[in-house]
């Protein structure tokens, strides 16, 4: 079972761009565009002191970095290198050679006259969501995150929910947690954005990283 939980947590880590659930800190994910039309991915963050004693963590390994390697192998990622140094930290570097991943065919990510964007949605979310296997829809239902259901629910409603169900102290890392996308292109161009955690859980808009610039 525990197999499985780590498994579905790499999954949410790298094959989408939004969905990086590393609560308790900034996580960010680096996608750049090459001129091959390759887009190189390199996603890193840390679980909090709270989730990771949720885990049954402490001070041992949470990540099987050889296993998120043959999953990320799995779902249109190339090049794949897993590293975790302190036990709760990950960072994953991968390669989608045709936008055969979740984060394209989801349409989160896309490329748009030569440049890398982002669109950010109940849409998006939800089709990545319908189309996830059957572990990592588990894990993202232990989110029990409004998005996902087809409720409406404010930031503050949402996590007067996660508090009842894991306590205060998740609830506050989840409230603290913020995460950065940054896009690059060919011709030097960026775009960065950090996004709150829990936004991103109780989304009603669309963010659209060639229309908003920041939070």
């Amino acid at each position: 079972m525990k197999r499985h939980f780590f498994r579905t947590l790499s999954l949410i880590f790298t094959v989408t761009a939004l969905l990086v659930f590393c609560a308790g800190c900034t996580s960010e994910i680096t996608l750049e565009l090459k001129k091959d039309g390759s887009v190189d991915v390199v996603f890193s963050g840390e679980a909090g002191d709270a989730f990771a004693a949720m885990l049954g963590a402490s001070d041992s390994v949470i990540f099987d970095t050889k296993e998120i390697e043959y999953e990320m192998g799995s779902h249109g990622f190339s090049k794949v290198k897993a590293v975790s140094k302190k036990g709760t930290d990950l960072t994953v570097s991968m390669t989608d050679k045709k936008g055969k991943s979740a984060m394209f065919t989801s349409g989160v990510i896309s490329v748009e006259n030569g440049k890398l964007n982002a669109q950010l949605s109940p849409q998006t979310l939800v089709k990545f969501y319908n189309s996830a296997d059957s572990q990592t829809v588990q894990f993202l239902d232990m989110l029990l995150a409004p998005i996902f259901n087809d409720e409406k629910m404010s930031q503050e409603e949402y996590l007067e929910v996660i508090e009842a169900f894991y306590g205060e102290d998740i609830a506050e890392e989840m409230k603290s947690s913020k995460f950065r996308i940054t896009l690059k292109n060919p011709d030097g161009s960026q775009t960065v954005q950090t996004v709150p955690f829990v936004k991103l859980l109780t989304l009603d808009e669309i963010i659209s990283f060639l229309k908003i610039s920041s939070f």
